[in-house]
């Protein structure tokens, strides 16, 4: 029978680990949006180059909304590049840059859901030592 500072120790383990996860479904939450943004941007950047310079278009501002708006060059793009750091760029850098970062934040997202089922392991085995202790202690009673 398991001591009662052993399962003191395993459900701290437990809470610990729990937040371990919940940080990590966190970040994915936010690699996500980025990556959803990066595709946003790319879609924005290729559809606003083809149109012919000065010809009225719309223009997406974000939330599915647009605004009407002539395009006075469609050769360059100004774009972020971190730490407040904008670059103009021609159009095809531009989707090239954007692709690039896609893809480490993909690659990001794919060992942070390695590490998750990391941990789910992790906290199902500390809940299954768990029951057995408490099933022990229910079986001593």
């Amino acid at each position: 029978m398991a001591s009662e500072q052993e399962v003191r120790v395993l459900v701290a383990q437990l809470q610990q680990t729990e937040a371990e996860a919940r940080a990590y479904e966190q970040q994915m939450e936010v690699i996500s949006f980025t990556i959803n943004e990066i595709e946003n941007a790319v879609t924005a950047v290729e559809a606003l180059s083809k149109p012919k310079i000065g010809k009225e278009t719309l223009i997406p501002i974000g939330a599915s909304s647009f605004v009407y708006g002539s395009i006075p060059q469609t050769k360059r793009v100004i774009i972020g590049l971190g730490a407040n750091v904008s670059a103009e760029v021609d159009v095809t850098d531009a989707v090239s840059y954007l692709n690039d970062r896609k893809k480490k934040l993909t690659d990001m997202q794919g060992q942070f859901t390695a590490r998750l089922n990391q941990i789910g392991s992790q906290i199902y085995e500390l809940q299954t030592k768990l029951q057995a202790y408490q099933s022990q202690s229910q079986a001593a009673r």
